[in-house]
């Protein structure tokens, strides 16, 4: 389904070297990716070097139809990057080489033109971007639904408490908030998933979502009757690189065209019956996106297409 939502993404495009070989990757670009493979004019805010790294990533985002915003592309400045090691599970872990800086009134201008503001990942915590980032995530206009992915990366942030500090105020101006697991337990140790998912929304988020890899997700809607949690559908997974950008991105998809978007970033949120069984839908068809990518190597988000084949 083509929609006529448009929607900015915010964060980091780097590039993921996988046994030696460049690959296009970071979170947030990866979403971007999927958001423009899903039918959703895309516009992705970011930092990109004149490299011949930020060519690829260039040439990659005009081949998905994602829309850079021009002053992501920095002269003279070389492309970040992260350095993937695939596990014998599929997982992979990283060694990142990232800068990351974007204007405030750049990124201020941008939102204020759209319907959806997605941020991800560094982008939203890394210095000196970040106070840019959370200057844009306070000057969005009502209205506009704003989603966010923290995805973790630990080793490269400060403190666990101020880090921690930072992310919450990201979820508290967010209507749709997605964590894995993995970012659970970095933010709040110990802390049991469905705790976790309350706090969220105590924070002020309108729908919290936990993924849990093969294991599936479990979700919270604000005046919901408690949380949900849907099966990952079985699938000889390849490796597990974007799984979680590609539930992002199914995510939002299914948000806004299943016309809950208005509700979400509504002045008042009261879901009925029919809301809390059309997001159950939305998560399941998250969850068969993220099949997908991990059916095939690298982040390779799911088109539309591939959504039909699979759940044939």
């Amino acid at each position: 389904m083509l929609t006529t939502a448009r929607c900015l993404v915010v964060g980091e495009a780097l590039v993921d070297v996988v046994g030696g070989v460049p690959h296009p990757g970071g979170s947030p670009m990866n979403v971007a990716v999927g958001l423009s493979r899903l039918g959703l004019a895309t516009r992705l805010l970011t930092r990109i070097g004149d490299d011949p790294h930020g060519r690829m990533l260039g040439e990659h985002l005009a081949r998905e139809g994602v829309a850079v915003v021009p002053t992501s592309m920095r002269a003279g400045e070389r492309t970040s990057r992260a350095v993937a090691v695939i596990g014998a599970d599929g997982a992979a872990a990283y060694d990142f080489d990232i800068e990351w800086d974007v204007s405030a009134e750049v990124a201020i201008a941008e939102a204020a033109g759209v319907d959806v503001v997605h941020v991800g990942s560094l982008g939203a915590v890394l210095d000196p971007g970040a106070d840019a980032v959370r200057a844009m995530i306070d000057a969005v206009p009502d209205g506009i639904l704003r989603t966010y992915d923290p995805n973790i990366r630990g080793e490269l942030l400060g403190p666990r408490a101020a880090t921690t500090e930072r992310v919450e105020a990201i979820m508290a101006a967010s209507h749709i908030v997605k964590l894995s697991d993995e970012d659970a337990e970095w933010l709040y140790p110990g802390c049991p998933i469905d705790d976790v998912l309350a706090r969220v929304i105590a924070l002020g988020a309108r729908l919290a979502v936990v993924t849990r890899g093969g294991d599936g997700c479990v979700s919270l809607i604000e005046g919901g009757t408690g949380p949900v949690e849907r099966e990952a559908p079985p699938v000889q997974v390849v490796d597990t690189i974007g799984a979680g950008d590609s539930f992002m991105s199914g995510l939002i998809h299914g948000v806004v065209s299943g016309g809950l978007a208005p509700a979400l970033a509504g002045d008042a949120f009261h879901p009925d019956a029919r809301d809390l069984t059309q997001f159950e839908r939305v998560t399941e068809a998250a969850l068969a996106g993220a099949a997908v990518t991990v059916s095939r190597r690298g982040a390779n988000p799911p088109r539309l297409s591939d959504l039909a084949i699979s759940s044939r």
